[in-house]
């Protein structure tokens, strides 16, 4: 296991070498005839950090030069105006319409050709068309109202003007579209109305009766739901935190058994009978509980059970089955069947027993030390790989804001 962890850390460090390798190789902006390939027409300008020498003048100056963008001629700016013309032409109406007949919000985007140019608008009739291109639908009769465009284009340091006109129409509303509209006329002329307390609502509206009703909030309903999703949520944290406790609890178990076997073979190795090594390791557990000289741990707890039971009354074979009832566990179990065997046989041989159980409980708790270990591990994986994003991020994301277009 310790093999593979050092493989997958060489494995990461190799990662973190290439991608370094080809961050630092992508870098390379200056060739052999001291030449710097400029960024397209539209780009960002470029910063670079180069070394200057001059002879004996200067050694490894650090010499910051700043690369502007490839400039754009006048006779490119041109076409690029005229691309443009061509885009506003296709994308300023929409539905298909035409300038002679336009019923649905226009376009007024802020560049064209890529970004390569920019476009100011400014139209004569703000109250026909809004500035974000909506219609103003109260605003326009039914006759139509002539809009004349100015669009101010530039590029680079050249520029141009574009002017076109449309005629702009109220859209047609369907029946329910005009009733709202109607509706909304008659509460606006009545909320406007002064010296009134009250605002009354209208009750029919082009021969249509209306009723009002104050909208359901179903708070209710809303309140109900929420609880539930509390009530599951608390439910389902209560079942991990309990799982979590019982993984918990057993692992301790699990962790500790070498110790209890091992505290078993010396007190049974002194003398003691089977029942006398059990209440002394209870007893000694209990008196370091009293003082707060150790924490809770779960087995002794259950051997402080077992006692009792035994001093109540209980047939020493009937506890020790339920003391490995209560813990649950493979290894407890096992030792219950050694310790119900030597009831039935006598102690002859429990050492020999008990000394082959250690050497086995010692070898589980390296194994499960092993395992636990490795589910810290697997537990700190995601932030590693958090970790491992940014520091790819910072390599690779400079190396592709120097590629050029």
């Amino acid at each position: 296991m310790e093999k593979k962890r050092i493989l997958e850390a060489a494995a990461v460090c190799l990662v973190f070498l290439l991608l370094a390798g080809y961050a630092e190789a992508s870098e390379h902006k200056l060739n052999g005839k001291n030449q710097i390939i400029r960024g397209s027409p539209g780009s960002a300008q470029q910063e670079m950090e180069l070394q200057l020498n001059a002879e004996e003048l200067l050694e490894n100056y650090d010499y910051n030069l700043t690369v502007p963008a490839t400039g754009i001629t006048q006779e490119e700016a041109g076409k690029y105006f005229e691309r443009a013309k061509k885009e506003i032409d296709t994308r300023f109406f929409s539905n298909g319409e035409t300038a002679g007949h336009v019923t649905s919000s226009v376009n007024m985007e802020e560049s064209y050709v890529k970004g390569l140019v920019n476009a100011e608008w400014l139209l004569n009739q703000y109250h026909a068309v809004e500035i974000d291109g909506t219609i103003v639908t109260d605003a326009v009769g039914e006759e139509g109202e002539l809009v004349q465009a100015d669009v101010k284009l530039s590029c680079g340091e050249y520029k141009e003007e574009y002017m076109f006109s449309f005629m702009v129409f109220p859209p047609k509303l369907s029946r329910e579209e005009q009733l709202l509209k109607s509706i909304r006329a008659e509460v606006r002329e009545e909320s406007e109305k002064k010296g009134t307390k009250k605002l009354t609502l209208p009750t029919e509206v082009e021969g249509v009766q209306l009723k009002w009703n104050e909208k359901k909030q179903h708070l209710v309903w809303k309140v109900l739901l929420f609880e539930i999703i509390v009530i599951v949520l608390l439910g389902l944290s209560a079942r991990e935190r309990q799982r979590l406790a019982e993984k918990e609890r057993k692992d301790q178990m699990q962790l500790d058994y070498s110790e209890v076997v091992n505290k078993l073979l010396i007190l049974l190795g002194a003398g003691m009978t089977l029942k006398q090594s059990w209440n002394k390791i209870s007893a000694q557990y209990a008196e370091k509980r009293k003082k707060k000289e150790v924490e809770k741990r779960h087995i002794y707890e259950e051997m402080m059970i077992t006692s009792r039971e035994i001093s109540d009354g209980e047939s020493d074979r009937l506890a020790y089955q339920k003391f490995g009832e209560r813990t649950d566990l493979s290894v407890y179990q096992r030792l219950v069947r050694i310790l119900v065997q030597n009831l039935q046989t006598g102690s002859r041989g429990l050492c020999t027993l008990l000394g082959q159980e250690a050497e086995s409980a010692m070898e589980e708790r390296k194994a499960l030390a092993r395992k636990l270990g490795e589910e810290a591990g697997t537990k700190m994986l995601m932030p590693l790989i958090c970790m491992l994003g940014i520091v790819i991020a910072i390599i690779i994301v400079p190396a592709l804001m120097s590629f050029q277009v």
